[in-house]
Parts: C-alpha cells; sequence; structure tokens
C-alpha cells in the first residue's frame, strides 16, 4: 500500500524551470458544493494533497481510518467483503467524499478503495476539521450540512444494497411496524449503521437511524 502520509511531489517541488506547479482547486460539488471559491481556497490549505497512480489502495477495509478524502481528478473503486467475497459498491469520481465517517468516529474502515484511473486527492484529518471550523465558521457550516447530506445519501445506499444480496422479510413483527430485514451479511451492515449512528450525534437516545425498507 503506499505512503499517502507524503504530500504529493509535483505540488511541492519546483519544476526543473524553476516554477512551482500549483495543485488543482477542490471541486465544488457533492459535499463542496454550498462553498464559494474563497472558502474552498481557505479549506484546501488545513488539508494535504496527494497524486496516485492506478492500483494505489488508498483505505483498506478493516484498517484503522481517520482522515477524510474528496477525489480533485480521477477515478477510484469501493467495494468490501461479504460472505468472504468482495462485492463491488460504488465508484467515486470527482467531487465525491471518501471517509467522511471515519473522521467523525476514527476506527477500522469498512470498505476498500482503489485507484481506477490516475488521481489526484486531497484529504484531512480530524484535528485539521477541527481548527477549520473554529477559523471559519461560515464555510464550516456550510461544510458540515454537507457532510450530513452525504451520510444521509451512504445510508440510502446502503439500504438498496441490504435489498439487493438476499433481504428477507421478517415474518413475526410488533403491530403497526414496518416489515424488517435481514440478510446473511446482517453483521457487517449493523457495524456501518452503529457507526453512522455515533458519528450523526452519539448513543441510541439522542439519533435513531432506521434500517428498515418499506415494502
Amino acid at each position: 500500500m503506499e505512503d499517502l502520509s507524503q504530500p504529493a511531489p509535483n505540488f511541492d517541488n519546483p519544476s526543473p524551470e524553476g516554477w512551482e506547479e500549483l495543485p488543482p482547486p477542490l471541486p465544488p460539488l457533492g459535499i463542496l458544493s454550498s462553498l464559494n471559491d474563497q472558502s474552498l481556497t481557505n479549506l484546501a490549505s488545513y488539508g494535504e494533497y496527494q497524486q496516485c497512480p492506478v492500483g494505489t489502495v488508498i483505505i483498506k477495509e478493516g484498517e484503522p481510518q481517520d482522515r477524510f478524502f474528496v477525489v480533485v481528478v480521477g477515478k477510484l473503486s469501493i467495494s468490501a467483503l461479504a460472505s468472504g467475497k468482495e462485492v463491488p459498491l460504488s465508484v467515486a469520481e470527482v467531487g465525491e467524499c471518501l471517509g467522511e465517517v471515519s473522521l467523525l468516529e476514527p476506527g477500522p474502515a469498512s470498505a476498500t478503495v482503489k485507484v481506477l484511473e490516475p488521481a489526484t486527492l486531497w484529504s484531512m484529518n480530524l484535528d485539521n476539521l477541527r481548527t477549520y471550523l473554529s477559523e471559519h465558521a461560515g464555510g464550516g457550516g456550510a461544510l458540515l450540512m454537507g457532510m450530513a447530506s452525504c451520510l444521509s445519501q451512504r445510508l440510502r445506499q446502503a439500504n438498496q444494497l441490504i435489498a439487493q444480496h438476499r433481504v428477507v422479510p421478517v415474518e413475526t413483527l410488533p403491530h403497526g411496524r414496518e416489515r424488517a430485514i435481514t440478510a446473511e451479511n446482517t453483521p457487517v451492515q449493523i457495524g456501518f449503521f452503529d457507526r453512522l449512528k455515533k458519528s450523526m450525534g452519539g448513543g441510541e437516545k439522542k439519533v435513531k437511524i432506521s434500517t428498515e425498507i418499506k415494502l
């Protein structure tokens, strides 16, 4: 796995002609769509850019993960293990974010992310985020709203994946409740929802996230 802790050399070292190549600006898409140009410039200075060749593993399922990534250039694949097999989940393109749950609650990664096309990524850790929020309240508020929207989309996608992988209704349920769901890879999905609930507000009493599919 390539060491992504070092800054991208093309962005930090001057060229033979003496010119310094600047990194591309953060894209005003997805989680960053509510930030104006100045806010995007400010945010970029609180993180790091990395250039990654095809095949680079950015995040590996099960390994410690505490960074938040934004795809600036390129394309990445996202997959996870289910019943011992690697299951493709989605493809991340320019403007999409990765690792937002682990940023709010560092822990083992729930999926593997690998570079499909030469990519430029921007990332930040929790300390960087806290500093940015304290120094840029306006941009910080827009960023947090973008994160909340991204987490909601991830939850809907997870529900769809549960429906596609041998999900069956539970027969015995309390009166008035929607039909619940279960699957062979339930422990994996439950772990995802537990982490998501904690990152969005703490314990069970503060946040309730439904894992039901209305039929």
